[in-house]
């Protein structure tokens, strides 16, 4: 995790000449060239390394007001729900006495974001910079990945009259200042091939649609052979390392290459080894210390393709320093939010990479997921509760297992409906088929930016765990209620993190199953303060308040802002008293809803 003083130094820093270039990048529709020098002591644009660099206007379409850190969650002004009469179906037991081991926080390290345009201008009228400083202020996430960071409309690569290469970084600069000024780092996805550098000018991937400008996904071998792209590689590692520091690029930053080459590579999983290697040899032409990896399956060609990497690499001395795939909930025709073969999909990977030995050598570096969600079609469930119980499962179940190693990421596709992987059209609300944890809002009214779903709002609950994981028993593997536990370092709080999930999608959110939550050998007695936050199909849920608008495609104002306080995270707050060092509390648990409690010595 990325919580260490180097890393809020190396951001107060580092923010300063972000902010020099955000400045101008967030101003509607501004011109912003990158020739200029900027504070701090750190250069804004430069050379890169060889070829013409920097200096073109980029436009952008950022939020008209300055992006302001959101609060903390707040008292619930409703009444609290009421203690189900009914005997308790589920009896969860909560040991805060023992720490079993420390709590990983691998689900904050990574977010995914479309593509790369998207930190420029979406066709929506707003850009994802202040989506994603919402999403690290309120989740943490720490690394974001997207798409076509050499796509033409980025503008990287042309020739000059006698075919010299000619590197533009100016629009490469808006995108990883605003990651940076967010507080995140770039996970660099290599891809995809600029039209200078097509072998083939057909090859366009157009199920990308990209706003009209979907990507050409050849191998960039234009020029006869790979001499031109390495020389990119190399450029670009130079031009990064000369704007945010060599150290910081080395160590701190992954260079991935590619995405699901199975369909957004022209050789497909076959050609995928050879455009790694040469990737990667010209990236570490310009540092031989980055970390470098892939291949970033689909779920269907992940293990067989993991494991020509890793034999490829082996065999040829190439490095590899980390592994990446994908999985959704719904991947090879399982049900939508199925969370039971998404997490033995891990562990087979896991014993895939254990037992891919090439002489005598085998992988020993991160494996990590950096796109999952309830599905990967055009699904209802990223909108609803669904999704937020999901997520609270997976993230549980990846990490309960002390014999399987957790992936060292598991990232969400994606961040914010500000996506244009296919067209959402005009509605600026909920649309079947809208990938984000908040919505792409009207860009004319500024309470509907970046509102929250019910994902959203699970992973905040997450962000809330402590620091050492704790013992529960009762809880449910299969479909029902679960639960997960922590407590900080000091003993003065225990978090309690109940989801019902049901894999399918199907059952009835409004339904509920009564659950007796006991804490014992609490370590505080006496009166106690118990705070309840709650996501489900009533609470911190704007989609459900949306339906009952009557579904409008493009809400006014006081809808957004009805809509907008309907997605907020709050809590109901009792006192009560420890007995013993013990608490119990009876209550109805919703479908397909996640529960955090918080208690703490009530002085």
């Amino acid at each position: 995790m990325l919580r260490s003083l180097t890393h809020r130094c190396f951001f107060a820093v580092l923010a300063v000449a972000a902010a020099a270039a955000l400045t101008a990048a967030c101003a509607k529709d501004p011109s912003y060239a990158t020739g200029s020098g900027g504070a701090g002591g750190i250069p804004v644009g430069g050379s890169g390394g060889g070829g013409a660099g920097g200096g073109t206007p980029v436009s952008t379409c950022s939020d008209p007001q300055a992006w302001t850190p959101p609060p903390a969650p707040g008292a619930c002004t409703d009444a609290a729900p009421t203690a189900p009469s009914a005997a308790a179906e589920i009896t969860l037991a909560v040991d805060a006495g023992t720490s079993t081991r420390a709590w990983n926080r691998f689900y904050e390290k990574a977010v995914a974001s479309d593509h790369a345009h998207t930190y420029l201008c979406t066709s929506y009228g707003r850009n994802i910079q202040n989506a994603l400083r919402k999403a690290h202020a309120q989740i943490g996430f720490q690394y974001v990945r997207f798409h076509g960071i050499f796509n033409d409309d980025m503008n990287v690569y042309s020739e000059d009259a006698s075919g010299a290469p000619v590197y533009n970084w100016a629009s490469v600069d808006v995108a990883y200042d605003a990651i940076i000024a967010a507080g995140m780092r770039p996970m660099v996805e290599v891809s995809f091939t600029p039209a200078g550098l097509a072998s083939d000018a057909s090859k366009v991937q157009g199920l990308l649609w990209y706003n009209g400008k979907s990507p050409n996904i050849s191998p960039p071998t234009g020029g006869g052979d790979w001499t031109k792209w390495q020389a990119m590689m190399t450029a670009f590692v130079r031009h990064l390392q000369d704007r945010y520091g060599a150290d910081e690029v080395r160590n701190n930053w992954y260079f991935e290459v590619w995405n699901e080459p199975s369909w957004m590579y022209s050789l497909g999983d076959d050609g995928y080894f050879e455009l790694y290697k040469n990737t990667v040899t010209g990236l570490l032409a310009g540092d031989p210390g980055l970390r470098v990896g892939g291949p970033a399956g689909s779920a269907g060609e992940s293990p067989g393709l993991i494991q020509k990497l890793i034999a490829g690499a082996l065999n040829t001395g190439t490095k590899l320093d980390f592994l990446t795939y994908h999985r959704y909930g719904d991947d090879n025709g399982l049900p939508i939010a199925d969370t039971t073969d998404a997490i033995a999909f891990h562990k087979t990977l896991v014993d895939t990479v254990n037992a891919t030995v090439i002489k005598g050598m085998t992988f020993s570096g991160e494996l990590m997921n950096n796109e999952f969600a309830p599905s990967w079609m055009p699904s209802i469930s990223r909108d609803t509760e669904v999704a937020a119980s999901y997520i609270a499962k997976m993230i549980h179940m990846l990490g309960n297992d002390p014999a399987v190693p957790a992936p060292a990421a598991y990232g969400y596709w994606a961040v914010s409906d500000l996506y244009e992987e296919i067209n959402t059209g005009s509605s600026t609300a909920f649309r079947q088929g809208n990938f984000g944890l908040m919505m792409k809002g009207d860009p004319a009214i500024p309470e509907s930016f970046d509102v929250a779903k019910p994902s959203f709002n699970a992973y905040r609950l997450l962000h809330m765990m402590s620091d050492q994981r704790l013992g529960v028993t009762g809880g449910l593997v299969g479909d029902g209620v679960n639960a997960a536990a922590t407590r900080t370092t000091d003993g003065s709080a225990v978090q309690v993190l109940v989801y019902n999930h049901f894999d399918g999608g199907t059952a009835d959110a409004s339904k509920s199953n009564v659950v007796s939550l006991t804490l014992n050998n609490l370590p505080f007695t006496g009166a106690i303060r118990v705070r309840q936050y709650i996501v489900d199909y009533s609470h911190a849920n704007a989609y459900r308040v949306w339906m009952g608008m009557g579904s409008p495609a493009r809400p006014n104002q006081s809808q957004w802002v009805a809509l907008r306080n309907a997605a907020e995270l709050c809590y109901y707050e009792t006192t009560a008293q420890a007995t013993g060092g013990s608490w119990n509390l009876k209550y109805a648990q919703n479908v397909y809803g996640v529960d955090l409690f918080e208690i703490r010595a009530a002085n």
